[in-house]
């Protein structure tokens, strides 16, 4: 992978998540690089669906990105860098390649599914979203045994959550879309109009606990499997971790009004949590 690859690929990562970005820097270079082009691979796609451009076809973007990922990775060839080093990087720590097309897959299905029925049914679609990112990053990182995978994918389904729980109304007033599952939302009776009013009311705060202790539950279930990582690759991923939970704590304080204003974990959080990790850990 070349200087100017890897840089375009940090830029990327620093522009769009800042504490992903953070916690990357404590990677030994050889792995804060994989990292930062693995996460320009992802994210690209990613943006096709949330910000496409002016007039574009996000569902033809998306499928000439995977066509030409498919090609890159089976010839080697392509105008995109960020895609050879993609091609890279899964055959230096030898990714299945099946799960970079679950994932992409999962971009695509978000262009036209909005709702999920249940919880079963938003892990299905986080499932490649975000918990094979957490494999792909496993490989990238080196584990003892394949008992890591599980924690990893537990990481991955905790961070996502917290995403959508921070971004209940961006989702649905830029992208109409609802990542609450509606089974969950009709027990509480929280109904979409409450959302469309940015109401906070009991009962969508109600709804909101109910998922921050999901979310806090698999952030617990995947805390063993840091343990199975090598040892480089330990702090950055403990720190990636508690930085994703705080934004609970955030909404928490907030009382679950993620209307008002973008949930954020301040940089004095940020540091604190920076202290604990080196001196605790």
């Amino acid at each position: 992978m070349n200087a100017a690859t890897i840089e375009k690929a940090r830029r990327i990562e620093q522009r769009h998540g800042t504490s992903y970005y953070l916690a990357t820097l404590f990677l030994e270079k050889r792995l804060r690089e994989a990292v930062f082009v693995l996460y320009a691979f992802v994210r690209i796609p990613d943006e096709i669906v949330d910000n496409p451009p002016p007039g574009a076809n996000p569902t033809a973007l998306l499928t000439a990105w995977k066509n030409d990922w498919i090609l890159c990775y089976d010839t080697g060839e392509s105008t995109d860098d960020i895609l050879r080093a993609t091609r890279e990087l899964f055959l230096t720590y030898h990714i299945p390649f099946s799960l970079s097309i679950e994932f992409i897959d999962a971009m695509i299905t978000d262009l036209t599914v909005t709702r999920y029925e249940d919880y079963a049914a938003l892990r299905r679609y986080m499932r490649g979203s975000a918990l094979v990112v957490g494999v792909m990053l496993t490989y990238i990182f080196g584990f003892k045994n394949e008992h890591a995978f599980p924690h990893a994918e537990a990481l991955g389904e905790a961070m996502q959550l917290t995403n959508f729980l921070r971004d209940v109304r961006e989702d649905y007033d830029e992208r109409g879309r609802i990542y609450l599952p509606q089974d969950l939302m009709a027990t509480q009776g929280v109904t979409e109009t409450m959302i469309a009013h940015h109401a906070a009311t009991p009962e969508f705060t109600a709804l909101m606990k109910e998922l921050i202790a999901i979310a806090r539950r698999r952030y617990r279930d995947a805390e063993p499997g840091i343990a199975l990582l090598h040892p480089s690759a330990r702090r950055a991923v403990t720190l990636a971790a508690r930085f994703y939970e705080a934004i609970l704590d955030e909404i928490e304080a907030a009382h679950c009004d993620v209307f008002a204003r973008r949930v954020r974990t301040s940089r004095w959080r940020k540091f604190a949590i920076m202290v604990k990790t080196y001196v605790f850990n």
